[in-house]
Formats: C-alpha cells, sequence, structure tokens
C-alpha cells in the first residue's frame, strides 16, 4: 500500500495580504494616469469632429464657387447627396430641404436646422447629434441666437463644444 502525502504548497494568508496591498499602491499610481488618458482621447475626438466640420464648411463653399458661385443655392451640386442649401455668399445655412431651405445665415432658435446640417456635412460615420441628451446622444444641438449653431459634447461632461458660424463659414472647437 502506497502512501500519499500531501505538501502545504499554498500561499499564507500574511502573503496573499502583502500581493494585494501592492497591487492596491500600483492601481492607485497607475489610476490618474489612465483617467488622463481617457480625458485626451475625449478632447481628441472633439477636435477631430471640429476638424472634419470644418473642412466640411471649406468642401461646401469650394464647391459652391466650382459650381460658378451662383448665389444662394437650394442645393450644392457635386457634394455629399446633394442636398445643402447656401447663403448668397457659399455657406452652408440648411439641408434637405430643397426649395424650402432657409438661405438666411439667422438660425433665431432653429435647432432642428442646425441637425440637418450637422447630418448632411458630415456625411457618414458622424457623431449623433440631437436636441435632447439621452444615452445614444454624442453632441446636443442647440441655437443660442443670431448666427451659430452649437454643437455640446456629451460623453465627458467637461462641456467641450463646436461652433459653426452660418453667416461668416467658421468652426471654433472649445476644449
Amino acid at each position: 500500500m502506497q502512501r500519499i502525502t500531501y505538501r502545504n504548497a499554498g500561499f499564507t494568508l500574511i502573503e496573499l495580504v502583502v500581493v494585494i496591498a501592492l497591487l492596491a499602491i500600483l492601481a492607485a499610481a497607475a489610476l490618474p494616469r489612465m483617467m488622463k488618458s481617457y480625458d485626451g482621447a475625449h478632447e481628441a475626438s472633439v477636435a477631430a469632429t471640429g476638424g472634419a466640420l470644418a473642412s466640411a464648411v471649406i468642401l461646401v463653399r469650394s464647391q459652391w464657387v466650382t459650381n460658378g458661385a451662383p448665389g444662394a443655392a437650394n442645393s450644392v451640386l457635386g457634394y455629399g447627396d446633394d442636398d445643402i442649401a447656401t447663403s448668397t455668399e457659399g455657406w452652408p445655412t440648411d439641408a434637405g430641404q430643397g426649395t424650402s431651405s432657409s438661405h438666411s445665415s439667422t438660425v433665431a432658435g432653429d435647432v432642428t436646422r442646425c441637425i440637418r446640417l450637422w447630418r448632411s456635412l458630415l456625411i457618414e460615420n458622424a457623431p449623433v447629434v440631437a436636441a435632447a441628451a439621452a444615452e445614444q446622444v454624442d453632441y446636443l444641438a442647440e441655437a443660442p441666437g443670431g448666427s451659430v449653431c452649437r454643437y455640446t459634447y456629451l460623453r465627458n461632461g467637461a462641456g467641450s463644444n463646436i461652433e459653426y458660424n452660418l453667416q461668416s463659414g467658421s468652426v471654433i472647437t472649445v476644449l
């Protein structure tokens, strides 16, 4: 008959406590760095989206000039779905409305027009924009007055936003 012997090969309670304490110290040191990376990723996302919107505005105006700078247009042929309207200066002012398009650079609280512009200018894979905050919404659209459409980033609560001025065509990203 063979005798079976068990060797105690486990960890002691003290060893487990020391390992857990070391892991806690490492986590406490790494967490702030990870949070900075997380915040930096959100800022980079807003900056990239602002750059994409600025490029789209310039591309629409460039196509408008290429088409002969026809004044206020109901659609700029050659950009996206050919559904972006412009002011007499060629800056995008509305989208998807055909002959009912607004050519005015004054938004006057028309959030739906700001949303239409966002979706048509950024064409595909655009971050989700809406007039009210919700779980799947990336940007909150606002028309604070005058000729500005403001898109506030909701994912990090830092108040970062992108402003598009329909009168001048300028796009400003605030981080």
